[in-house]
């Protein structure tokens, strides 16, 4: 571990992170760019609402992923708001139906206009079905297009040439939610739909955008109403947080995965009809919350099961080249790929690619490692691949059996990783003197959340003497110091520490759950002989 020679100061480290966020416009929702500024959603929308006045029957079409049933969600919570209810809502089963939109769901679920959330850029067959039955469709989707776009009647995506909407990574929620802020302007209603964008900010953060820009905006302002959130489940689901003052980072860990569960195990709709849940409908509403939450539960501890087996023959499979890692199986669950492969490309430091036998072909998903640009690389073997699509940070993909050796010929010999455009500043800010550990550093550093993708949140460093070491479970150490008030957590830390040992570490600041003070997350440390010290 290097010392940097500079130190920083409170001062320093705001005007750092101020540079980090300066061209950021989107301060407050009124401030949010106009739905029409998204390429054919006024088109769109002055088209839906004709079919509304026509009272002609509607079909969503969502995803079984956090985000495709959170917009699915805000579509069904938008048309009940303006009391339509000529629509229904379809989540694909992962296994019996595949991903996204096809013929057949079409064919299973009569209707006048069909509207794609989060899924229908690469639905060239459902599309083609469409056009020669006369059925209009409208493809609402975040996923970056490949050349040539399905020929639906709109397309709604702010990633298709020629949008020049303010931020391409935006989710498919959030693109769906602007749909309905465009159809409630071409329908003339004054409807409130800023509660929706509660269930946004979860679609958001799940989904792993970018958290500046427009995701900033939203996340910021979903995280202050989930305080005191208009909607029963979400009120619930809060029950399974550890802190009344949840970050990003404590939703992502703590309540997205719950909704994640039901797709991944092939029961999305469960996590929709959880979220759909109202009080005006439901006799019970607590009881039909608890079953609901005690569903997912089930599900997601069914899902970390699965996960931990298929990592552990992944590891024992894996593939590890240069620039990347790549394991395939014959029996691994098809639904826990992602996870696994996001739990390999932190174990490796490089995107991972994680492959299942699905009948005659091989399907995966894929995650990115630091600013690694997934879909540059997997357009760079399109010649070898069947159907891919996703975007920078996570991907899903499948190939031939038969090609699986020339992908990995092709992994192995790339000589760099494409990165995304936008660069996404380094975590690690530098060392600070231990006397400015305290709670207006904390402060300081809240003012810049939420952090995650594209806004780190700061890594800092310090040199400082152990005042006490106590050990939480035989597995953690938690330790005090003599230069700052603020308490350290190191995790899963084996190192022999005493009073007076000097050590130098890398921490994070966070709100500590149990007494709401702030303490230091400890990602190293390490004891210092005198001879380092003075070097430091």
């Amino acid at each position: 571990m290097t010392a940097p020679t500079m130190h920083l100061t409170k001062d320093t480290i705001y005007h750092i992170l101020s540079h980090r966020t300066k061209e950021w416009d989107f301060k407050t929702l009124s401030s949010l760019p106009h739905p029409y500024t998204l390429k054919s959603c006024e088109q769109a929308c002055a088209f839906l609402a004709q079919c509304i006045a026509k009272r002609q029957k509607i079909l969503i079409v969502g995803d079984y992923d956090v985000d495709g049933v959170i917009a699915s969600v805000v579509m069904m919570k938008f048309f009940k708001m303006i009391h339509y209810d000529r629509v229904e809502y379809v989540i694909p089963n992962r296994f019996n139906d595949g991903y996204g939109i096809t013929p057949e769901i079409i064919k299973r679920h009569k209707s006048d206009v069909i509207i794609t959330v989060d899924n229908g850029i690469t639905a060239y067959e459902a599309a083609e079905y469409c056009l020669a039955h006369r059925i209009p469709l409208i493809i609402t989707d975040h996923h970056l297009p490949k050349e040539q776009l399905p020929q639906a009647q709109f397309i709604i995506n702010p990633q298709q040439p020629g949008c020049t909407f303010a931020q391409k990574e935006i989710c498919g929620a959030m693109v769906a939610w602007y749909v309905c802020a465009g159809l409630r302007i071409a329908l003339g209603k004054n409807n409130n739909l800023a509660p929706l964008l509660e269930l946004v900010m979860l679609a958001t953060i799940a989904d792993m955008m970018p958290l500046t820009q427009i995701n900033k905006c939203i996340v910021l302002y979903g995280l202050k109403s989930f305080q005191h959130s208009p909607f029963p489940p979400i009120n619930k689901l809060k029950t399974q947080l550890k802190t009344r003052y949840p970050t990003a980072t404590d939703i992502s860990f703590s309540l997205t995965p719950l909704l994640n569960a039901a797709g991944r195990m092939g029961e999305g709709r469960i996590a929709s009809e959880f979220l759909l849940l109202d009080s005006k409908q439901c006799d019970d509403i607590e009881q039909e919350l608890e079953q609901g939450l005690q569903a997912l539960l089930s599900l997601n501890l069914e899902r970390k099961n699965t996960a931990k087996d298929v990592l552990e023959s992944a590891h024992n499979a894996a593939l590890i080249y240069d620039k990347a890692v790549i394991a395939r199986g014959d029996t691994w669950h098809e639904g826990v790929l992602g996870i696994v492969a996001a739990q390999m490309a932190q174990h490796y430091k490089r995107p991972a690619f994680v492959l299942a036998n699905n009948k005659h072909e091989l399907k995966g998903s894929a995650r990115s490692w630091d600013n690694a640009d997934l879909m540059h690389i997997l357009n760079g073997a399109q010649e070898i691949l069947g159907e891919f699509g996703g975007h920078s940070k996570a991907a899903g993909l499948s190939m031939d059996n038969t090609a699986f050796h020339k992908f990995c010929i092709y992994l192995q010999n790339l000589s760099h990783l494409p990165t995304c455009e936008d660069t996404i500043d380094s975590a690690k800010l530098g060392r600070i003197q231990a006397c400015d550990i305290d709670e207006d550093l904390f402060l300081l550093l809240q003012k810049f959340e939420p952090y995650g993708q594209a806004n780190p949140r700061p890594i800092l460093e310090a040199l400082l003497t152990i005042h006490s070491v106590r050990k939480i479970k035989q597995i953690h150490q938690k330790f005090s110091f003599f230069e700052t008030p603020l308490e350290g957590l190191c995790f899963f830390c084996d190192k022999n520490l005493a009073k007076g040992d000097r050590v130098y570490v890398n921490f994070v600041l966070q709100m500590d759950s149990f007494n709401n003070k702030p303490i230091m997350i400890l990602q190293s440390l390490m004891k210092l002989e005198s001879t380092i010290e003075y070097a430091i």
